[in-house]
């Protein structure tokens, strides 16, 4: 009888042990998927040239580091690409990215990020003048930053130019200093893409462009920035709130 008795209360603390552990895991789950969503924007719009469209690449829309950008960060992170091909700051340049469709679409969305590389065309037009993109960046970045829900915004340092020594040499002195100085005056984030990028030409297969492999190491750094900027005991870099949700 006592025996039966043992095996009964055994059998029963098993239970109990068993239902306690499954509702500690529904828990945890729930607090772990609560606390991914904290350490990334849901809405992230990307302005940019080629590099952002993602020209080059056989599969555009699956390879770009846009489109790869979700899967490296919380549930539910959508992506907007509003990058184009050939555009640059300058208003009087060959192609400003401010008079494009795909301006006119960014700023009727609403979004928690904003990331922006902007640059490299620039130095290749022949309005370059490194006072007056220093401005025009600096009044694009205060327009953004003045958007419904006041995203928070990253500045991209753009990639090293492998095709042409005379125009990287002009991104590194002109354009990237002038870019950091649009970056500290706006209190936004930064990501260095020169710096990753500036010893791997194979990432690189027309000099200019990064190819799939570029793109997953280029995704890859922003995604690591994001989750180091929107870590809930980090403070983010422009000492603003945490950015709503929108879009």
């Amino acid at each position: 009888m006592r025996r039966s008795l043992g095996r009964e209360a055994a059998k029963l603390a098993a239970v109990v042990l068993m239902a306690a552990l499954a509702i500690g895991a529904l828990v945890l789950g729930f607090f772990m998927r609560g606390k991914r969503i904290q350490v990334a924007p849901a809405r992230i719009s990307c302005v940019g040239d080629s590099i952002t469209f993602g020209f080059g690449l056989e599969n555009r829309e699956q390879e770009c580091w846009v489109s790869l950008l979700p899967a490296l960060l919380a549930d539910g992170c959508q992506t907007s690409n509003y990058g184009l091909s050939g555009s640059c700051v300058l208003s009087d340049g060959f192609m400003p990215w401010l008079e494009s469709p795909q301006a006119r679409e960014f700023w009727a969305v609403e979004e928690d990020l904003v990331i922006v590389m902007l640059g490299t065309n620039d130095t290749a037009d022949a309005a370059w003048d490194v006072g007056h993109f220093e401005s025009e960046y600096g009044e694009l970045v205060a327009r953004i930053q003045q958007k419904p829900g006041n995203p928070h915004v990253i500045i991209m340092l753009p990639p090293r130019i492998f095709a042409s020594p005379a125009l990287d040499e002009t991104l590194v002195e002109e354009a990237i200093p002038a870019i950091r100085r649009v970056q500290e005056r706006a209190g936004a984030g930064l990501v260095d893409l020169y710096t990753l990028t500036m010893d791997h030409p194979e990432w690189f297969d027309d000099g200019l462009h990064p190819n799939a492999a570029g793109n997953e190491a280029i995704a890859a750094c922003i995604a690591d920035a994001i989750r180091a900027a929107w870590q809930p005991s980090a403070a983010l870099s422009d000492a603003r709130e945490s950015p709503r949700s929108s879009r």
